[in-house]
């Protein structure tokens, strides 16, 4: 099945968006050749509309525009996997100095897997830090080139980085490097090497130079990705904002507010609000968008609700890392458009959308006198679809059914879903986002390519992608000797000890 000349799919039901929520019994979806949506209607008007085309039914399924998983960061393999155990944020950062580079052509193809089993056609693949310095350029071409292959839709972000790493605000950082042991201090260099691009016309550089070589089909496309506030100064967000623009709105997405040490970091260098500084420096807007965002206070919520600015829930990763729970109720009753992502942390260690978004729905009550209510099925099923659309500046062109949008549609078996019985006054979005999981996905489409069906995938040899991400994991750990795991757990106490008291 490849679309070459029109794919009509049809199954028990299609809900079209978010938009109502609505399913429509015995209703399908034409797709042209071009892999759009050319029409939805009944299976006979369909079938009459376009005799010629394939035909793929899908029984005791429902179609869905497909899934937007808008922060990750396409490991593949678990941080668990990877051999660093849960723990506060800012000393699990750390534990990553215990391996070496991890090669993103290994790791993306098998995270785009998990992504298109779960249903997921779209992603926010957020900047990467893959364990050496200097490798961005590279790894940001192998990146783009394991997203292209695998037929996913893809933001990927560009890195740029200008203030200290390690510990944050960066003023405080030479005192600590100095009161580390001189092992620990050689373990962290000096100064602390960077990652991403130091300045904003190296980021511009870059994207302007990988623009050039990005695929014609417009699945791929590139944002600047800054690291967050803390590590990054008000000049380097000034120039990524003016590059932006100049670029026709590219846009922006980064890491904001994530941890306790974050906030209490942003409220010493941006004394005015976090949010009002970077409204300030022209970064927020429609085209921008905050992954996290756990810690906005009452003013951060309003600026983000005034410029349009779009966050990023990501609520197993911040309860995993002692992050916290983001008032989800707060921002949406403040008009905030949120969107949903794994950030490649889920509850389960399993990457699986469905989950992540009904636990963001089930912590949308805490606290409860905080809280109104859980989001409603519509709203909930927006996060994970025309919310993380717009959040990959791509509103308007996927996140629903529709004809002229690109055909990124999945069917999800209803069987395992219902059970034994269900009511029949409990509408089918509210028992797909109540029970509904990977394991329920049948098809995902991208393009009007069918990417994944019943356990298979077309387009990919999955054992050689599971055995070179194996391979990959294992090199990245071969270089290091017990000295150096000891010095890293050393590091990452000191760092733990450096918060704590703080």
């Amino acid at each position: 099945m490849n679309g070459n000349g029109g794919i009509i799919l049809t199954a028990e039901a299609l809900i079209a968006g978010a938009t109502d929520g609505a399913a429509r019994e015995g209703f399908g979806v034409l797709v042209a050749a071009d892999g759009r949506i050319a029409a939805i209607g009944p299976q006979a008007a369909l079938l009459a509309m376009a005799p010629g085309a394939e035909h793929a039914h899908l029984p005791d399924c429902v179609l869905l525009p497909g899934l937007v998983n808008a922060h990750q960061h396409g490991r593949g393999l678990t941080q668990l996997q990877l051999g660093f155990p849960d723990m506060i944020l800012e000393a699990w950062q750390t534990t990553k100095r215990r391996r070496g580079w991890l090669d993103p052509a290994a790791m993306v193809p098998l995270a785009a897997m998990q992504m298109l089993a779960s249903g997921v056609t779209a992603t926010i693949h957020a900047n990467t830090t893959w364990g050496a310095a200097g490798r961005q350029p590279d790894d940001l071409a192998r990146t783009i080139a394991a997203y292209d292959a695998a037929g996913l839709r893809a933001l990927v972000g560009i890195g740029a980085q200008d203030r200290a790493s390690l510990v944050f605000p960066a003023a405080d950082q030479p005192a600590f490097l100095a009161g580390l042991p001189p092992a620990l201090r050689e373990l962290v260099g000096n100064p602390d090497p960077p990652i991403f691009a130091a300045t904003a016309d190296e980021a511009a550089a870059l994207y302007d130079r990988i623009a050039e070589t990005l695929p014609s089909h417009g699945r791929i496309r590139l944002a600047f990705a800054p690291a967050g506030p803390q590590w990054v100064s008000d000049a380097l967000f000034t120039g990524l904002a003016r590059a932006a623009r100049a670029r026709g709105g590219a846009p922006i997405h980064m890491h904001a507010l994530e941890s306790v040490a974050q906030a209490a970091a942003a409220r010493h260098l941006y004394p005015e609000g976090t949010l009002a500084r970077l409204e300030a420096l022209g970064v927020l807007g429609p085209a921008t968008s905050l992954a996290h965002a756990a810690h906005l206070a009452p003013g951060d919520i309003a600026v983000a609700a005034r410029t349009g600015t779009r966050l990023v829930r990501n609520p197993a990763s911040n309860l995993r890392l002692g992050c916290g729970t983001a008032p989800l109720a707060a921002y949406l009753a403040a008009g905030v458009g949120v969107a949903v992502g794994t950030d490649c942390q889920t509850m389960d260690d399993d990457e699986d959308l469905w989950k992540e978004l009904r636990l963001a729905a089930r912590l949308a009550t805490v606290p409860s006198w905080q809280a109104a209510g859980p989001p409603d099925a519509p709203t909930l099923f927006a996060m994970a679809t025309l919310r993380g659309a717009a959040a990959m500046g791509l509103a308007g062109r996927i996140g629903q059914l529709a004809p002229g949008l690109a055909a990124d549609v999945i069917a999800v078996d209803l069987r395992r879903v219902r059970g034994v019985y269900a009511d029949p006054s409990v509408p089918l979005l509210d028992l797909l986002l109540a029970r509904a999981d990977a394991r329920d996905v049948r098809l995902t489409m991208v393009d009007g390519r069918v990417l994944y069906r019943d356990g298979r995938f077309p387009q990919m040899d999955t054992a050689a992608i599971a055995a070179a991400a194996a391979e990959a994991a294992a090199r990245a750990r071969a270089p290091w000797i017990a000295e150096r795991e000891a010095a890293v757990a050393g590091l990452v106490e000191a760092v733990r000890q450096h918060y704590a008291a703080r």
